[in-house]
């Protein structure tokens, strides 16, 4: 033992000869005595010291080789050493814990490395009562700047260069600067101070302090805290390893609270399915009952809201045609007998204007009674044609195309010149995509645009025309922006050239080859120099001036005319197109058979009244049955430009729609026709197979609608009726099997076509 007391003296002397001793060596322990370190010398000797002492304890310890008992010389030596060690080191404590040394610890407490928790003590630290700002604000904004230039860029840059002498210098310089404010010393201690909880009378006084530092320099703001931390004295941001572990705590954040909503989600259904199959168990059925009641709320809420719906678009409609909102009654019974009410006054009203009598239950003359308000008849007239135009605008047009009769040179081009602008057309029959059984006729028609002017540049913003059928008394107003869905720039002397078509819904008559008449304008505007194009002002303008496009005619081809009536061919019959289904029948008998007329299939026995004049019906120019689950209307109108009044010679046309509404394809395969004229006393019987000339397949809801012709030899009885014909029938037809083609029997049924007139319009007294 006296060895090992030995060795632990001579390191402890060699520990303190050498530098870093002082990093681990407890100051406590340098004044303590150890045995034979008087021996010991700083100078070059020590090593001989240190084996002089080895020899020493090796001598020593080799006494039991003399005949001493080994037992016995350890114990006595291990009781002098203990007696020895007790006296040299009672009393050694820790300078940081205060604790007692004991030097047999195989991990003796050491002195701490200088850092952010254990500082080295300065000697010459200076007291608060001697702190002294001695820079001006200017100096400490300039030092803080060079500090956070340190900090941020010089100090990373050395290091990642692995420059350590460079790092070490510019460290050292940071610390200088720092410590020539003191303002940074005494906000460290006051953010100790309060971090660590201390008295307010040591934060208060510390803050004094600093507010006597003259506060924080320009550049660092401390807020109500009342210190600054180092990453706002060196202006750090957020580091990415610092942001990335705050965006994964918010994602861990959000998936927790997803997964609470989740959890508390599921406990809900599970409590409500709970509540349900206790209810079930209690009440069988009830929820069945419950989820029906609800599936027929929501439908009728459907249907209403879908009703509702169709009401508005009609009412929009109708204010649109008619200009108001039509008187809506409080019932449909007052709605069905105001409508009856008006509809017998309108009849009553035709029949005495028809008759030459004047309306004497009316103070209003006739003449102001066209100009007031209009019956509801006229007004379903009146928007019954506005429908048919396609809800364009409409405009009265030219009598000689109205009659047929054209007063103009007929000509399939034109060219006008309007201002800087020419504009050229020219039509021809596209027999492609025209269909004449079915009265559609298209024409195609090419315009060219020329910008004539030397110097401007103009730009077409819209364009406006009027189409007028032949027939029709109304003009179709065709407008829109710009052509084609463009607006060209025409430069001087450049030409814009389109081509378009017009699809007609027309027939040929027999005094003109005309099918319709057309002419229009362009709106367009002039471009000042260096404009490209119109500004949104010019184009919400319109155009500044028009340009017109002169009025040509689309003309029937050679094998779509009609050929016209002459008197020499008053004995033949009346020609009509191959759409027609002309329905001639034989004059009156008290009318002398002047001309031969084509004759009957057969003849039956006529109604009373009609011979006699007497309608004893109601008289009506239309009609609309369904028989079998299928559904004819008719509606009929005088043609006045194919009739004669000076010769009897009376056209009527009829339109007649038959739609399936049942739930199989049919194929109607012929037609029968009874027609009796005024005064006759025979009905003449018109049959054939087919409509038109075709077997139409109409599937479920589909329909077929054709017009036709009645060319009437008859003399009126004004004096009686304005009816010339009455008129009724059925059309055969059979049921198809699935495939559309197959009938399903040889015996066909029979869909009614209901009674109707052909009723001359008020005449013009002589």
């Amino acid at each position: 033992m006296r060895s090992t007391s030995l060795a632990l003296g001579a390191f402890l002397a060699q520990a303190e000869v050498v530098p870093f001793a002082k990093a681990f060596v407890p100051l406590s322990l340098g004044g303590i005595g150890i045995r034979n370190a008087g021996t010991f010398s700083m100078n070059n000797d020590v090593g001989a010291v240190n084996r002089h002492d080895l020899n020493l304890s090796m001598a020593s310890s080799s006494g039991s080789y003399l005949g001493m008992d080994d037992d016995e010389v350890d114990e006595d030596e291990e009781d002098d050493e203990d007696g020895e060690l007790v006296s040299s080191y009672s009393g050694a404590k820790s300078p940081f814990t205060g604790l007692k040394l004991d030097p047999w610890d195989p991990n003796p407490l050491i002195k701490p490395r200088p850092s952010r928790y254990f500082k080295e003590t300065e000697e010459d630290a200076i007291p608060d009562d001697q702190l002294v700002q001695k820079m001006s604000p200017e100096e400490r904004k300039e030092n803080l700047s060079v500090m956070r230039q340190i900090r941020k860029s010089d100090l990373p840059d050395l290091r990642l260069r692995k420059d350590h002498a460079g790092w070490v210098e510019a460290n050292n310089d940071l610390k200088r600067r720092y410590g020539r404010d003191p303002w940074f010393g005494v906000n460290e201690r006051l953010r100790d101070a309060t971090q660590l909880g201390e008295p307010d009378e040591k934060i208060e006084y510390l803050r004094n302090l600093a507010a006597k530092m003259g506060g924080p320099p320009e550049g660092i703001d401390v807020g109500s805290k009342g210190y600054a931390v180092h990453t706002e004295i060196y202006d750090i941001g957020i580091s990415p390893t610092r942001a990335a572990s705050l965006l994964d705590r918010e994602i861990r954040n959000d998936r927790a609270a997803r997964g609470r909503a989740m959890m508390a989600e599921r406990r809900k259904n599970l409590e409500s399915a709970q509540q349900q199959y206790e209810e079930d168990m209690r009440f069988p059925g009830l929820r069945e009952d419950r989820e029906a009641k609800e599936r027929r709320e929501r439908t009728m809420r459907r249907l209403m809201g879908e009703i509702e719906e169709d009401n508005k678009k009609k009412r929009d409609r109708a204010k649109d045609l008619l200009g108001k909102l039509p008187e809506t009654p409080e019932s449909r019974t007052k709605a069905m007998e105001k409508a009856l009410k008006e509809a017998r006054e309108e009849v009553k009203k035709i029949r005495r204007e028809q008759l030459g009598q004047e309306d004497s239950s009316s103070d209003i003359p006739s003449s102001v009674d066209a100009a007031g308000s209009k019956s509801s008849a006229a007004r379903a007239r009146e928007a019954a044609a506005a429908e048919a135009a396609g809800g364009r605008p409409r405009l009265p047009g030219d009598e000689d195309v109205t009659k047929g009769e054209i007063d103009v040179p007929v000509e399939p081009s034109s060219q006008t010149t309007t201002g800087p602008l020419q504009v050229e057309v020219s039509s021809v029959y596209n027999k492609d995509q025209s269909d004449p059984p079915m009265r559609k006729h298209c024409f195609q028609y090419t315009i060219r645009i020329t910008n004539n002017s030397p110097t401007e540049t103009i730009q077409l913003l819209g364009r406006r025309f009027e189409i007028q059928t032949v027939g029709s008394s109304m003009k179709d107003v065709v407008q829109g922006e710009g052509v084609t869905g463009r607006t060209p720039v025409l430069k001087p002397g450049e030409v814009f050239e389109y081509t378009s078509t017009a699809p007609l819904s027309v027939r040929p008559i027999g005094t003109t080859v005309i099918a319709a008449r057309m002419r229009g304008e362009y709106r367009y505007v002039t471009l000042a120099e260096g404009q490209e194009t119109a500004s949104d002002e010019q184009i919400k303008a319109g155009g500044e001036s028009t340009a017109d496009l002169g009025t040509f005619h689309f003309i029937f081809p050679e094998d779509q005319r009609v050929k016209p009536f002459r008197a020499e061919d008053e004995d033949e019959d009346d020609e009509e197109d191959e759409d027609d289904e002309e329905v001639e029948v034989s004059p009156a008998a008290a009318k002398p058979a002047s001309s031969p007329s084509s004759t009957p299939a057969s003849t039956l026995p006529g109604d009373a009244d009609m011979q006699s004049g007497d309608i004893k019906v109601p008289l009506n120019d239309n009609s609309e049955e369904t028989s079998e689950d299928v559904k004819v209307a008719v509606t009929s109108s005088y043609r006045p430009e194919r009739s004669d009044p000076a010769q009897d010679r009376h056209c009527f046309a009829y339109n007649i729609r038959i739609t399936n509404e049942s739930k199989q394809s049919i194929q109607l395969v012929s037609r029968r026709f009874e027609i009796q004229t005024i005064g006759n006393s025979n009905k003449d019987v018109v049959q054939g197979p087919g409509v038109t000339g075709r077997q139409p397949i109409l599937k479920p809801g589909e329909s077929f609608e054709y017009t036709s012709t009645a060319p009437l030899s008859v003399k009126p009885m004004t004096e009686k009726t304005p009816v010339v014909a009455r008129m009724q029938g059925e059309y055969n037809f059979v049921l198809l099997s699935d495939d559309g083609s197959t009938p399903t029997s040889s015996t066909p049924l029979q869909a009614k076509l209901g009674l109707f007139h052909f009723i001359l319009p008020a005449l013009s007294a002589n």
